[in-house]
């Protein structure tokens, strides 16, 4: 393979039945992302600290995904080299985030009752 043909296998949208074998984090200026990228958050100013905005991307991300091989990718992205990638203090958007928070906040709830429960049941 030549490297242009090697950059030709990159996609910011893998289709269901592609098999991914890297994920990344990467910041750009958002307009540039549109088309090309499925999982996008847009970054601006904001009081957050850029660890936790990381943290938080990569969360919504992954709570986006139904295939757990592509779940696994996710969460292998370190979070230091993400939050490395942006500004200093800012904020994530996206679209449909307050839901996404909404349901990851519910899962994380029904996996501590399930843990809490599970134990002292036989």
């Amino acid at each position: 393979f030549s490297q242009f043909a090697q950059l030709d296998l990159l996609t910011g949208q893998p289709h269901p039945e592609d098999e991914v074998l890297y994920a990344m984090a990467m910041v750009a200026p958002y307009c540039s992302l549109g088309g090309p990228y499925t999982f996008r958050a847009k970054l601006t100013p904001g009081p957050g600290k850029k660890g936790q905005v990381a943290k938080q991307c990569l969360k919504m991300f992954e709570a986006q995904i139904d295939k757990q091989a592509w779940k696994l990718l996710v969460q292998a992205i370190p979070e230091n080299d993400t939050a490395s990638l942006m500004m200093g203090s800012c904020k994530a958007s996206m679209p449909g985030m307050q839901k996404l928070q909404q349901q990851v906040v519910k899962d994380k709830k029904k996996e501590k009752k399930e843990r809490d429960v599970a134990p002292g049941r036989k």
